[in-house]
């Protein structure tokens, strides 16, 4: 997955998914909005067949600081939920 930076101010950011859909954008939206110095999340596309899905993040505090909380804790989650799966038999 690749990503590009469209806005990175310091109470707000843009950032575009590239060749992903919107399931981790929409992840780390639901995160974000968590965070009482979220004044605004939520994720875009332009048209559902072209383009790429956009996350739009507006705060109090610092926009980048809080991406990247709401990531690390997605991949919190991920870790439990990968915990929580089985062993195989032998």
């Amino acid at each position: 997955m690749k990503l590009n930076v469209i806005e990175d101010e310091p109470k707000s950011m843009i950032i575009e998914f590239v060749d992903s859909d919107r399931a981790v954008a929409e992840l780390i939206k639901d995160k974000l909005m968590a965070s009482s110095s979220v004044e605004y999340a939520g994720v875009v596309k332009e048209h559902p067949e072209v383009g790429h899905p956009r996350l739009v993040v507006k705060s109090s505090k610092s926009a980048r600081s809080l991406v990247l909380k709401a990531v690390e804790d997605v991949q919190e989650d991920i870790k439990e939920l990968a915990s929580q799966i089985p062993k195989p038999k032998k």
